[in-house]
């Protein structure tokens, strides 16, 4: 008899347990952020954009063939993959870091020989393989609040720099006399990192929608890299993009975004052996999750 109340005290206890579980569950998946909002942010993109622009690089005395991106090397889409977070401050400020990682394929053919590094590729095909690995750029920046817009609304202004990671790698058939054999610019190596600046607008549009609107633009004018190559190495920079999106809130912990972009980039690099030069703008869009925690 006292087994058997004791085993009915234990299931009864058992059984409250399992019915406070679920509502502490969800009370700790649903609890809100700090109210000094001071929380970390990470959203995970993935997007998709149309290149423009042209690659053309010099060896020495062999000037490269200035190639297109879109009419002479077939690259019609850009894939990215892009990993962003931020910590909201106190005092109006927030702190932004950023990794994204970009790839150009195409594959095309050329009626005349084409020259690139130094190296003369034969008529027939010519393929780009620049992958995830071969294009990354990190970037940095603080944000501050300027001005309240509206009814909750709030207009930022940044400064921050960018680092960009770009080996331009193309396939095609050596010619017969080459005097070259690589086919790929490591632009990389004269990398330096940009300052950037910027406008950030945050816009609520009433329930769990909010619009979003970014312009930055850096510029690093002719400087010296500090690197050689057959003497000082000078290298000129330009990145800036305009970005505008939604925002939809999930939960106090997850949101939805969806954006439509224009990015531009830029590089120039001149020495006694090499000149260096690639343009590439792209349109596109992009979704991503934000998680807050």
């Amino acid at each position: 008899m006292i087994a058997t109340t004791r085993s009915i005290a234990r299931h009864r206890l058992r059984s409250r347990r399992r019915a406070w579980l679920p509502p502490l569950l969800g009370l700790l998946c649903a609890m809100p952020a700090r109210a000094d909002d001071t929380s970390w942010h990470l959203q995970l993109s993935g997007e998709w954009s149309a290149p423009g622009g042209w690659v053309q690089v010099r060896e020495n005395d062999i000037q490269g063939t200035r190639l297109h991106l879109s009419d002479d090397l077939d690259v019609n889409d850009m894939q990215t993959i892009r990993l962003q977070a931020w910590k909201s401050f106190s005092d109006g400020g927030e702190l932004h870091l950023g990794f994204a990682t970009h790839q150009l394929q195409g594959r095309s053919s050329t009626d005349v020989p084409v020259y690139f590094n130094g190296t003369t590729v034969a008529p027939g095909r010519l393929d780009t393989a620049t992958h995830f690995q071969d294009f990354i750029a990190f970037d940095a920046s603080y944000w501050h609040r300027l001005v309240d817009v509206g009814r909750g609304g709030s207009l930022y202004g940044s400064v921050g720099a960018t680092y960009v990671m770009l080996n331009f790698v193309v396939h095609g058939t050596l010619a017969a006399g080459s005097v070259g054999n690589e086919l790929k610019e490591d632009f990389y190596v004269q990398e330096l990192p940009v300052p950037i600046f910027g406008l950030h607008l945050r816009y609520p549009l009433g329930g769990q929608l909010r619009f979003t609107a970014d312009a930055s633009w850096g510029r690093l004018p002719w400087v010296n890299s500090f690197r050689t190559e057959g003497g000082e190495v000078k290298t000129a920079q330009t990145h800036w993009e305009a970005v505008l999106g939604l925002e939809y809130t999930l939960s106090p912990r997850w949101k939805l975004a969806g954006y439509v972009f224009h990015r531009y980039y830029a590089q120039d690099e001149s020495s006694h052996e090499d000149g260096n030069q690639i343009s590439l703008a792209t349109n596109g869009g992009g979704l991503g999750v934000t998680y807050q925690f």
